[in-house]
């Protein structure tokens, strides 16, 4: 480090960084197949009327649930209301607390999909889908 004139006899030549608690371990990326196969799952249909059946078939209220999955009584509520998807993480708390599961394997479509993306998808890449999307489209009204 660089001081001024005034400030260098406060210290010393020679400093050897320490390490403030045990050292960060990066985290191993999911293997491809995990990944992939996380990505054909979506949440089933009706799942907000699934989880309020869940509940109530544990005899827990809404406050109950939300105590049990440290969750607030407004995101079950809103949950059970469908006025928001669960991420993830909140799936796997419900299916724990209610042993039920909300994601079923993906129905395959006719839109192409990018396999196997070497990095997060970009809105570019969204775009492309688009485009191809669109051109298919196109083409069946054409011959029809």
């Amino acid at each position: 480090m660089t001081v001024c004139a005034q400030c260098a006899p406060f210290g010393n030549a020679e400093w050897t960084p320490t390490s403030r608690g045990a050292p960060r371990r990066r985290q191993r990326p999911a293997p491809r197949s995990e990944v992939e196969a996380v990505e054909r799952l979506e949440l089933v249909e009706g799942y907000g009327e699934k989880i309020r059946r869940a509940r109530q078939r544990m005899r827990m209220t809404v406050e109950d649930l939300g105590k049990s999955i440290r969750e607030r009584e407004s995101v079950i509520k809103k949950l059970e209301k469908e006025e928001f998807a669960p991420d993830r993480s909140l799936v796997r708390k419900l299916r724990n607390a209610l042993k039920i599961d909300l994601l079923v394997a993906e129905e395959s479509s006719s839109t192409p999909v990018i396999a196997r993306p070497s990095q997060a998808r970009t809105l570019g890449d969204l775009v492309k889908l688009n485009q191809g999307s669109e051109a298919t489209e196109g083409e069946e009204e054409d011959v029809g």
